[in-house]
């Protein structure tokens, strides 16, 4: 049996600066690793001949805000990383990323949304007609195995629920809209409503705070990672046009 193919996927779509931090992302990552095999997907007219020669693959997406999820299921790589654009590398450990999936009892990794880091989350906690519920995955990255069936199909109905969510063609009775613009829903949904996906093999990966480390975070006030940080994660300190807050 041949060897899993491993790469990165980064995705840029609607607005000009998710391209601008794709390329200080995939930049940073070969910083500490030179010979990663990076895909971006971006819209045709973003791209810049200059930054070419960074990317093992790129393609097209469509200008949707969630373009990422177009993204996570098109990858070329049979292991894969998805990273939020807003993100940035910072430690050589991004090399043995994909031994984090390997070494565990599951075909995907997320970051963890908990109680502790929730001063830093813009929306956590929701009203269902159950009862009071908590967004727990985090879709800022993502390690799966793309070879793996079942996965292959999380990822394309996560994206078509996302944009049904989001577009207007699909919505739960009884849930606050609210929530429609996440695509933290669609993936609560698929992983806690969905008989489909009751087997799914799923979880977070080890020392999460390591690979997606948000730069809101108080670090006085805790919690820290064991190991150093890989990512930083700055969806805090920049807002969606690309300026500083």
């Amino acid at each position: 049996m041949s060897e899993k193919s491993r790469g990165y996927v980064l995705v840029a779509s609607n607005k000009i600066n998710f391209y601008k931090y794709a390329i200080n992302l995939a930049e940073s990552i070969i910083d500490y690793y030179e010979d990663a095999k990076i895909t971006l997907f971006c819209e045709p007219w973003m791209l810049e001949e200059q930054d070419k020669d960074l990317f093992d693959e790129i393609h097209d997406c469509s200008s949707h805000y969630r373009a990422k999820l177009e993204g996570m299921w098109k990858s070329p790589y049979d292991l894969t990383m998805y990273l939020d654009v807003d993100m940035e590398c910072e430690h050589e450990d991004i090399k043995v990323c994909f031994d984090e999936l390997e070494k565990s009892e599951h075909d995907i990794l997320f970051s963890e949304l908990t109680d502790d880091r929730s001063y830093v989350y813009a929306e956590r906690e929701f009203d269902t007609p159950e009862g009071r519920k908590k967004f727990v995955l985090c879709g800022g990255i993502c390690l799966y195995d793309n070879t793996v069936p079942l996965v292959q199909e999380f990822m394309k109905d996560w994206d078509t629920l996302t944009k049904d969510q989001m577009d207007g063609r699909w919505w739960p009775e009884g849930y606050n809209k609210s929530l429609q613009s996440w695509d933290q829903f669609s993936l609560w949904w698929l992983t806690e409503k969905d008989e489909k996906y009751k087997d799914l093999k799923y979880g977070i990966i080890d020392d999460d705070l390591r690979w997606n480390y948000y730069n809101a975070l108080n670090w006085a006030r805790g919690p820290r990672p064991k190991g150093a940080i890989v990512i930083r994660h700055y969806s805090c300190g920049l807002d969606k046009d690309g300026h500083i807050i």
